[in-house]
């Protein structure tokens, strides 16, 4: 995303946080929680939720890492931070981080396991490109990452549809559909487990990935 479109999307994200959990959470909430059941997490993970929203899937990886491990979210809308923070059962404040996926502030090798659940998708190829490889470099090697994204690898015309109305819509139709497990792969990432279902009408690919060895 350009500059622009980071403050339009945070801007259209702040205002739909007091909503999503009753309008996008019942078509996404299965579907993040089949992805992190095959991360496999273990008790003693630190795990990434990037596009963390209102904070459903950091409290899933929570109870999955236990105390041992340690859950860290990040969204670029600061409603939807702050609808993450109150949802947790701690009081860290580190645990909900309000940045930016293309300039992630995390130190290199800070995570065993990243789940990126309907996030991707909202970014241009070339930011796309800027963001797996800031993945890259905050996972470990061997590091495992899930993404859930909607997939243009279907031969059908909802892609296509799709893409057509983010062109003209831009804002409330934000996502992008691509080749998740063909740009995982491009970018270096050793592709695992690939899973395609429908959320309505329109494909969503399930990746789960490895990084380095």
């Amino acid at each position: 995303m350009t500059r622009e479109q980071t403050r339009h999307s945070k801007a259209w994200y702040n205002a739909l946080s007091r909503y999503y959990d009753v309008l996008i959470d019942p078509f996404q909430g299965r579907l993040r929680r089949r992805g992190i059941d095959s991360l496999r997490v273990s008790p003693d993970d630190r795990v990434l939720d990037v596009g963390c929203g209102t904070g459903r899937g950091i409290v899933t990886l929570q109870h999955a890492v236990e105390s041992e491990g340690h859950v860290v979210g990040i969204d670029v809308a600061e409603q939807m931070c702050q609808f993450a923070q109150d949802r947790l059962e701690t009081e860290d404040p580190s645990a909900v981080v309000c940045g930016d996926a293309v300039a992630l502030p995390f130190d290199s090798d800070s995570f065993d396991v990243v789940l990126v659940s309907f996030t991707l998708e909202l970014f241009e190829d070339d930011h796309r490109t800027t963001v797996l490889g800031e993945l890259r470099r905050v996972l470990e090697p061997g590091g495992r990452i899930c993404v859930i994204s909607p997939s243009a690898t279907v031969s059908d015309p909802i892609p296509l549809l799709y893409a057509r109305l983010n062109e003209v819509f831009p804002t409330l139709v934000d996502s992008r559909p691509f080749d998740v497990s063909g740009v995982l792969a491009e970018a270096g990432f050793e592709i695992v487990q690939t899973h395609v279902e429908r959320v309505l009408v329109v494909p969503i690919e399930l990746v789960v990935a490895r990084w380095g060895s």
